[in-house]
């Protein structure tokens, strides 16, 4: 119950204030009088037994203090996430922040795999590349992370690697196939027959039907990229491309004999 309410004054009345307006209201809601209120008068009589005695009012006043202060902090603990916060760092599950890096690699080393050194400024240390890594993929080193900052008995973050395949000019690399242009002559192209391509990476023998177009897009099987889990090899897809056509006087006259025949 709010006392100074039930006695209508401010929280800064005066001694006289109270007293003057207590009497007024216990006059107004005296139960022996008609429109009484014995509820209200006991709420009366109560409020003024506390502020009308100055030394239970400043007890009175500096328990309600006391108390907003409590709810204010209640509240701010509430509307920030304190609790959680306390609980990020010092519970069981605390630990350092991740420090996440990128690491690029060409793509004779995604094909072989390799070892790099990465040095973070949390201490330096080896890391192994497995063969045919995806582009994008993360790889975890746990504990190499940050330290807490308040928790010294919290175990470090992790690092979180996320591995780049550069971009080359000669192939390209989609999930684990490799996608490359073979060019040929446009003779060969419609002939046919087995060619030898050489990539970055390996080298293949491939062959071309009889009737081939240029564009015509050819696939290896398992001739691409190590698959992820080391089970075999993505695909090789081959795109045939023509050189600019040159004839001479024989050759054109050869074809026109083609076409009549």
């Amino acid at each position: 119950m709010d006392y100074y309410e039930t006695l209508n004054v401010s929280k800064d009345a005066s001694h006289d204030d109270i007293k003057k307006s207590y009497r007024t209201l216990v006059k107004q809601y005296h139960p022996d009088k008609t429109g009484g209120d014995d509820s209200m008068f006991k709420r009366l009589s109560e409020a003024y037994g506390v502020l009308g005695d100055p030394d239970k009012r400043r007890s009175h006043d500096t328990k309600e203090s006391f108390g907003n202060v409590n709810s204010a902090w209640e509240d701010i603990f509430s509307r920030y996430n304190f609790a959680d916060a306390f609980d990020n760092t010092f519970n069981q599950g605390a630990r350092g922040h991740d420090v996440r890096v990128s690491l690029n690699i060409t793509v004779e080393e995604c094909y072989e795999g390799t070892r790099r050194y990465i040095d973070v400024g949390t201490g330096g240390f080896n890391i192994k590349i497995p063969q045919g890594i995806l582009n994008g993929s993360k790889l975890k080193v746990k504990g190499r992370g940050q330290a807490h900052p308040i928790n010294s008995s919290a175990p470090n973050g992790d690092i979180i690697i996320t591995i780049n395949i550069l971009p080359d000019a000669d192939l390209i690399i989609n999930g684990s196939d490799i996608y490359i242009d073979l060019y040929l002559d446009w003779i060969d192209i419609l002939l046919g027959g087995e060619f030898e391509i050489k990539t970055k990476v390996n080298r293949v023998k491939i062959k071309v039907p009889t009737g081939s177009q240029e564009s015509k897009t050819l696939r290896v099987i398992g001739k691409g990229m190590p698959l992820p889990d080391g089970d075999g090899y993505g695909n090789l897809m081959v795109k045939l491309r023509t050189n600019s056509i040159n004839l001479n006087n024989e050759q054109i006259e050869l074809l026109k004999k083609i076409k009549e025949s």
